[in-house]
């Protein structure tokens, strides 16, 4: 009759059965190794019921079958109510490190941008943004290079490009190539013909498929990549990438552009009309330099500097 009552059905909370030779562990079940949401359940073998606690003294009694454990399926970052409220709160302490960090409180914003990171959430900007602290006067390179390796090491995009730019400081020209690279070429990883030259310490067969600039590259990366060829003294391959980096926005890539291409050089000729169009281009992202340099009295202007000119004298950069 206690079969009957019973039944056949499971627990139903998504949990594996497995046997266990003796009844030894039953007390601990009862102490709470084993539970759902909402009530403890074990099953006995030979009955088929997950059995409330409750009743474990008693089926005790008339059964002496083995026990059995629950065993979860699913991990338990996939129950909603922990895992989502976890993310909620790496978010707002995220968010708020940020809003610290843009007031100049480095060390508030650190403390929140680690609470975020134990959680899961954006760890590699936490290496990033205590690199950068690191290289904030009295500086410590030292510490600055320890964080920068450990964001790279996630592909975090800023770190890579700034511990490029350390090696590119320190004269490591290969290191500096290298983690340029990583994120100054976009996610194919393709390479641009003409630039495999000099200094290229990865292949096409290792670049391919490892870029981490996003979908058209870091223009920092860019800009930076660009300075390297020029001190090799390769400014066909310099102009590339600068050009790469002002088509992203990069204003000093810009003004880069705006005077080579002015002045000339070997392997590249002058281009007045194109040392105009970058010089305009510098002045409508801002750039003090180009904005100091922008002739204001010109009658005719080609179509996009006349965008440029409507844009700046909307921001009152005029």
């Amino acid at each position: 009759w206690l079969k009957n009552l019973l039944g056949s059905v499971s627990c139903g909370q998504g949990f594996q059965c497995v046997q266990t030779p003796s009844w030894e562990p039953l007390h601990r079940a009862r102490l709470g190794d084993h539970s759902c949401n909402e009530r403890r359940m074990v099953t006995v073998f030979g009955f088929g019921k997950a059995v409330p606690l409750v009743f474990l003294p008693w089926v005790s009694a008339v059964s002496a079958s083995s026990f059995v454990h629950l065993i979860p399926q699913v991990p338990w970052q996939a129950l909603p109510s922990l895992d989502v409220g976890l993310e909620r709160a790496a978010r707002a302490e995220y968010e708020m490190g940020v809003q610290a960090w843009n007031l100049r409180q480095a060390e508030q914003g650190l403390e929140l941008f680690l609470k975020s990171a134990q959680k899961g959430h954006e760890v590699g900007e936490y290496c990033f943004r205590y690199g950068m602290y690191h290289e904030f006067p009295p500086s410590d390179m030292q510490q600055a290079f320890r964080w920068y390796k450990r964001g790279a090491r996630m592909n975090h995009k800023g770190s890579t490009t700034m511990l490029g730019k350390l090696h590119m400081a320190a004269g490591h020209r290969d290191e500096a190539m290298h983690f340029l690279q990583r994120t100054g070429l976009p996610n194919t990883g393709r390479l641009i013909p003409g630039m495999d030259e000099p200094f290229r310490s990865l292949s096409v067969e290792d670049l391919a498929g490892k870029g981490h600039g996003g979908e058209r590259g870091d223009s920092l990366a860019q800009w930076f990549l660009g300075e390297l060829f020029l001190q090799s003294a390769k400014l066909r391959d310099a102009v590339k990438w600068w050009k790469r980096s002002a088509e992203n926005g990069d204003s000093d890539a810009m003004m880069r552009l705006s005077q080579v291409f002015r002045e000339g050089a070997i392997g590249v000729p002058q281009e007045p009309m194109l040392a105009r169009h970058w010089l305009f281009a510098a002045a409508a992202h801002g750039h003090k330099d180009a904005l100091d340099h922008v002739n204001w009295a010109g009658a005719k202007r080609p179509r996009v500097e006349q965008e440029w000119m409507d844009l700046m004298e909307d921001r009152g950069w005029v």
